[in-house]
C-alpha cells in the first residue's frame, strides 16, 4: 500500500495533463470506427446508388467516363466492395489539373465531382491524427497515447483494493463520479491499453518497425517502388481491364481496391488489393505492374510480407480501429472509445469534489 499514494498522484497529474487531448481522441475515435459509413451518409447524393445487375467491365466504364468528360483521361480508380457505393475516379484534365468524380459502376454515369463533397469526416480523421495542426499536433497526439497507457496501468492498480465491479445506488455527487470512473475504467482498461499502445506504434511507425525487425530477425526495408525502363516504340498504356486481370492473376483470392497510374508510360501501375481476412478498408497488398506490358514488377501481399510489416502496418492498424473481428469488434471499439471522454470528465470531478470537501472541513 506504500505505492498507493504516489501512484494516485501520478494518475491524477497524468489525467489532468492529458484530459483535453484524451477527450478529443476518444470522441473522434468513436466516429472514425464508422468513418466510411458516416462519410457516405453525409455525401449520399455522391456515393449512394442502386445496384442494377452486373457492373460494367472496367474498360467500358473508363470509355464512358472519358466520353462524358471530353479530353480527360482516367488516372486512378477506387473500387469499394459494397454494391450500393459508387466508384471514385480521378481524371487528368487537358489543362493538367486532376478532378475527382464519383461514377455509377453499373451505368458508367458520372454522378458528381468530389469538390462538392462534405469533408466533415476527412477533417475528423485529420483532427484525430494531428489536431489539424500538422506535425506539432501529431506530436501532441503521440504523447497523448503514451499518457493513456500510463493512466490505464495506474488506474488498474488503484482500482484493485476496492474492486468496484458495478455501480452503487444514489450517493453524493463525488461518490457517483468515483463509482462511474472506477466502473468504466476497469471494464474499458484493456481497450485503453490497446488504443494507447497501437497509437504509439502508429505515431512512431519507423521506430516500431525497427523494433519488430529486431524481435523477429526479419528485414524492415521499405517496399521499393520498381523502376520502369523506357517504353518500346509504339507501346500503349495498359488498359484498366488488362491491369485488373494481371493483378488478380498475380494475387488470386484478393479483391482489387484501387488502381493508380492509369494512362502513364514512365511509372509502374500500383494496384492495392485486400484479402478476406484483411479488415483494413484500403487493403495491405500491393502489386506493381509495368505500365504498358502488364508484367508484374513486384507483388507484396499481407500474407507474404515480412513480419515487421504485417505487425506494424496490418495487425496494429486493425487493432487500433477495431476492424479485427468485423462488425462485432467495431461496435465494441466505438463504445470503448466513447468511454474515454467519460473518464476524462469523471476523473477531474472526483478531485474537484475532494478539494471542495477539504475546503469545507478547513472552514
Amino acid at each position: 500500500m506504500k505505492l498507493h499514494k504516489p501512484l494516485l498522484w501520478i494518475h491524477l497529474v497524468t489525467g489532468l495533463a492529458a484530459a483535453i487531448v484524451l477527450l478529443l481522441l476518444g470522441a473522434t475515435g468513436a466516429l472514425l470506427v464508422y468513418e466510411n459509413e458516416i462519410d457516405h451518409t453525409l455525401n449520399a447524393s455522391l456515393f449512394r446508388i442502386h445496384p442494377q445487375g452486373e457492373r460494367l467491365p472496367l474498360d467500358e466504364l473508363v470509355r464512358k467516363v472519358e466520353s462524358a468528360r471530353a479530353g480527360s483521361r482516367v488516372g486512378s480508380l477506387n473500387l469499394p466492395g459494397e454494391d450500393g457505393i459508387a466508384y471514385s475516379v480521378t481524371l487528368k484534365q487537358p489543362q493538367g489539373k486532376s478532378l475527382g468524380v464519383t461514377v455509377n459502376p453499373y451505368t458508367g454515369e458520372v454522378i458528381a465531382t468530389l469538390d462538392s463533397a462534405n469533408v466533415f469526416m476527412r477533417k475528423v480523421h485529420q483532427f484525430h491524427k494531428n489536431l489539424l495542426l500538422g506535425p506539432p499536433g501529431s506530436q501532441v497526439m503521440g504523447w497523448g497515447a503514451i499518457l493513456l497507457v500510463v493512466l490505464a496501468l495506474t488506474g488498474l492498480v488503484l482500482w484493485w483494493p476496492r474492486k468496484i465491479w458495478s455501480l452503487g445506488g444514489a450517493k453524493a455527487t463525488g461518490r457517483v463520479s468515483f463509482d462511474w470512473h472506477n466502473f468504466i475504467g476497469f471494464y474499458s482498461s484493456i481497450f485503453m491499453l490497446i488504443f494507447g499502445v497501437t497509437g504509439i506504434v502508429i505515431h512512431w511507425e519507423e521506430g516500431a518497425m525497427q523494433l519488430a525487425g529486431r524481435l523477429t530477425g526479419q528485414s524492415t526495408t521499405a517496399l521499393p517502388v520498381p523502376k520502369v525502363a523506357p517504353a518500346a516504340p509504339g507501346a500503349k498504356p495498359l488498359t484498366a481491364g488488362a491491369a485488373f486481370t494481371a493483378a488478380t492473376n498475380a494475387v488470386p483470392g484478393a479483391a482489387l481496391v484501387t488502381m493508380q497510374g492509369l494512362g502513364g508510360m514512365n511509372a509502374p501501375l500500383r494496384i492495392t488489393m485486400r484479402f478476406p481476412e484483411d479488415r483494413t478498408p484500403a487493403g495491405r497488398t500491393n502489386v506493381f505492374l509495368h505500365p504498358t506490358t502488364g508484367e508484374v514488377l513486384l507483388a507484396q501481399t499481407s500474407r507474404n510480407a515480412p513480419a515487421p510489416y504485417r505487425i506494424v502496418k496490418f495487425w496494429n492498424r486493425q487493432l487500433h480501429t477495431g476492424d479485427t473481428f468485423g462488425w462485432l469488434s467495431r461496435i465494441v471499439t466505438a463504445i470503448a472509445s466513447a468511454f474515454l471522454p467519460l473518464l476524462t470528465i469523471t476523473g477531474p470531478l472526483i478531485w474537484w469534489s475532494r478539494l471542495s470537501r477539504k475546503r469545507k472541513t478547513a472552514a
